[in-house]
């Protein structure tokens, strides 16, 4: 995971309209993705709705995600679970399928002090064993844990199998730049920084120096282009790109109602049979769809 960069799609899980799992739809999302050039999928986490799937369906839609990828495209599978037990179960089995890794955030309800922080990491890591490499969600609305950024530089210092953070605190650009100081200043190789946030600060995140972009954005195909415009150090062109999609990228990023608008452009763009969420879940309204469909109508 230290050697990652580029783009890592976050997978929605899609649903029939009975609010199974929709098989053929999750084919169709694979194929699109793994053509797409990305440098990984993750799967299960936040917007994968994996804490509303029982423990058959985690293990049968993780099953079918590695089968459907076939080893073409690593797979970082979502583990955070507040049981340890299941946490742990879940990441053996997806590494024993080929997984790249598991992402995994705070436990909930874990004092938000670096320590107690450290310590939970720590004593995961010692369970899963060396060779299990880990990326650290630190995304504080999802798991209610904060930890600063040299409480992140030195859990990563101190614990080698953590070989990638997501950083999604806010304010997001200045605990950006301060953790990739500290992990440039910390031991070689160093680990690897992915922003996620919804896309909502790529543009600046990507000029501040981030290694890549994790999230579901309904076109991941535009984060690729951004991620390949900064590399080759044209700032305009990623601005002009950025600013394309900035409408659709920011209605996306509401909360409660991102998901829904985000699996309704997939939907509208062939990828996925229906739109639908698990309860608890935002119901796009007559008037969302409609502007949705308008500010399709201007990229499409």
């Amino acid at each position: 995971m230290k050697d990652f960069t580029g783009v890592i799609a976050v997978v929605p899980t899609p649903f029939d309209e009975a609010g199974r799992i929709d098989e053929a739809s999750l084919e169709r999302l694979i194929a699109y993705y793994g053509s797409l050039g990305l440098q990984g999928l993750t799967i299960m986490g936040v917007m994968g709705e994996g804490s509303k799937l029982s423990a058959a369906e985690s293990q049968h839609l993780m099953r079918r995600i590695f089968a459907i990828a076939g080893g073409q495209i690593p797979l970082i599978v979502g583990a955070t679970n507040p049981d340890d037990d299941a946490l742990v179960a879940l990441t053996e089995e997806a590494m024993a399928l080929g997984a790249a890794g598991a992402m995994i955030s705070p436990k909930p309800g874990l004092v938000s002090e670096d320590t107690a922080v450290q310590d939970y990491f720590a004593s995961i890591c010692g369970r899963l064993g060396p060779n299990v490499p880990i990326c650290v969600q630190d995304y504080p609305p999802a798991s209610g844990v904060r930890i600063s950024a040299q409480g992140l530089a030195d859990m990563f210092a101190a614990l080698p199998q953590l070989g990638m953070v997501k950083l999604e605190d806010n304010p997001n650009l200045a605990k950006l730049t301060e953790v990739l100081r500290l992990f440039r200043e910390g031991p070689s190789p160093r680990p690897s920084l992915f922003v996620g946030n919804n896309a909502l600060y790529t543009e600046l995140e990507l000029a501040r120096g981030a290694d890549g972009i994790m999230t579901g954005f309904a076109f991941p195909e535009m984060l690729l282009e951004m991620y390949r415009l900064q590399r080759a150090g044209d700032a305009e062109a990623v601005a002009r790109l950025f600013q394309i999609y900035l409408p659709l990228i920011r209605y996306e990023s509401q909360p409660g109602v991102g998901l829904a608008a985000r699996k309704y452009v997939l939907m509208q763009r062939g990828l996925m049979g229906t739109a639908r969420l698990r309860a608890p879940g935002y119901d796009l309204t007559a008037e969302d769809r409609a502007e949705i469909d308008l500010m399709l109508s201007r990229l499409l």
